[in-house]
């Protein structure tokens, strides 16, 4: 089969994973995998060739809930710059270390999140006086979070957006309105690591990163319209998905 028509099965991929990055996180498990079995990349090139279609669909779904009045871009800028100091790192970690060294914590970590907040819903969405925590107070674990991004990205979107539960509390919508801004800064100083190493296949990220785009927008619309129910089911459901995932090649040998 000619290389133009896989490249056009990606964009159906990066839509879905546009709707689901934008929504709660996770979109990159969908599109890694059509980046490794269409394009035949290895995954070092998938990984940094992924960042070009999650910038795009941070940038429509960050334009999309500005439109719609929804985006606070100073906490946005407050939390992005201790996410950004990480992301370096991260990058230069997935260039140099293999990404099986690391996604068994973070898979037992989300699956951990996913039933802590199961058991308690109401800790994402419950209305409070104030913020639990300062945007200074929370600068550690931001930085953390900014090294996990540029390691692998995915999952990026769920770690956002729970840290952002410690500083918006109660609006989820605000929060990924905000989630998707941060996400677009760190992606696009990732994305500039991952180039100046010559890890990007510009063709099929660009081809993909047009299924993003219109999967940012219609994720961004959908989390207006349906508001924080949908917004806490898709993360609770990606959280456990992407948990498994990440900590399947231990279970598959321990099975």
């Amino acid at each position: 089969m000619d290389n133009w028509v896989w490249y056009l099965l990606l964009i159906p991929a990066g839509f879905l994973a546009g709707i689901v990055n934008t929504i709660a996180g996770g979109g990159s498990f969908l599109t890694l995998p059509a980046l490794i079995f269409f394009c035949g990349m290895n995954a070092q090139i998938a990984n940094g060739t992924n960042r070009v279609a999650i910038l795009m669909s941070s940038a429509s779904a960050s334009l999309t809930f500005h439109r719609h009045g929804r985006l606070d871009r100073r906490v946005a800028l407050q939390l992005a710059v201790p996410t950004l100091l990480g992301v370096p790192l991260g990058a230069l970690a997935a260039i140099y270390l293999p990404n099986e060294a690391f996604e068994p914590i973070f898979g037992s970590l989300f699956l951990l999140m996913a039933v802590l907040i199961v058991l308690d819903p109401k800790r994402l969405v419950q209305q409070t006086a104030s913020p639990q925590w300062s945007s200074r107070a929370i600068a550690p674990i931001f930085f953390a979070i900014g090294v996990y991004v540029g390691f692998i990205q995915a999952g990026m979107g769920i770690l956002l957006l729970l840290g952002m539960s410690l500083v918006r509390t109660g609006d989820l919508v605000a929060s990924n309105a905000v989630k998707n801004l941060i996400g677009f800064i760190v992606t696009l100083l990732a994305m500039f690591v991952f180039a100046v190493f010559q890890q990007i296949d510009w063709i099929p990220g660009l081809v993909m990163a047009s299924g993003n785009v219109l999967g940012g927008i219609v994720g961004a619309r959908l989390a207006i319209k349906k508001g924080n129910r949908l917004i806490l089911s898709f993360l609770i459901v990606v959280m456990i998905a992407t948990g498994i995932k990440l900590i399947w090649p231990i279970l598959s040998t321990i099975l």
